[in-house]
């Protein structure tokens, strides 16, 4: 073989001869660990106070390739029983955003179906959204993903939460907010415990 017909192109190039890019992802995602790490803590700190037995604990956990991207997530609580689901997911994905999500399948659906009904009018002040797509496991807050909540009526919003198999509520927030990002997400989680405590 006289020499690869694969061809790197001058950005390409630039990218993979500095390895500080690497080094600074790195760092990155370890202090979003971090963070997450705290915001873990005072979960699980609220969770004991207001007497909220969620179980299993707490995870972290990270990946490479969620849409090509790295994510971390910390999910608390996560009870996972054939279609039974209940999780609050704390995500970062890499180039996007903060996010924080309560998912609910099977009975945890058909119990908090009502609390979340309504909760209608602070989800819509609070820019929060609601799932409508048919992959319970897709993050992204792309159209055809979410809709957001205040641009549905309260009988849309009810429809929809009673006639998928799955609910999922979220927010997001941009990068940028990094300095606020901990606040928000335990925020976002208190309101989601209340609803399914």
């Amino acid at each position: 073989m006289q020499g690869s017909k694969i061809r790197l192109s001058d950005a390409e190039m630039s990218l993979f001869s500095n390895a500080e890019i690497i080094l600074t992802k790195n760092s990155i995602l370890q202090k979003t660990v971090s963070l997450l790490s705290q915001v873990q803590e005072v979960l699980v700190n609220e969770s004991e106070t207001k007497g909220y037995h969620f179980f299993p604990s707490p995870k972290i956990s990270k990946g490479e390739n969620y849409l090509g991207l790295p994510y971390i997530i910390l999910d608390y609580p996560r009870i996972s029983a054939g279609h039974d689901l209940l999780f609050v997911r704390s995500m970062f994905w890499w180039g996007n955003f903060f996010s924080s999500t309560l998912q609910l399948s099977g009975k945890y659906k058909e119990k908090y179906l009502s609390r979340l009904n309504a909760a209608y009018k602070h989800l819509s002040e609070n820019d929060y959204f609601i799932c409508i797509n048919d992959d319970p496991w897709a993050h992204h807050f792309r159209e055809d993903n979410y809709r957001t909540i205040s641009d549905l009526s309260k009988e849309a919003f009810s429809m929809i939460l009673e006639e998928g198999p799955y609910i999922k509520i979220a927010a997001c927030w941009p990068l940028r907010d990094w300095d606020s990002a901990a606040t928000k997400l335990i925020d976002s989680w208190k309101l989601f415990a209340g609803l399914t405590a």
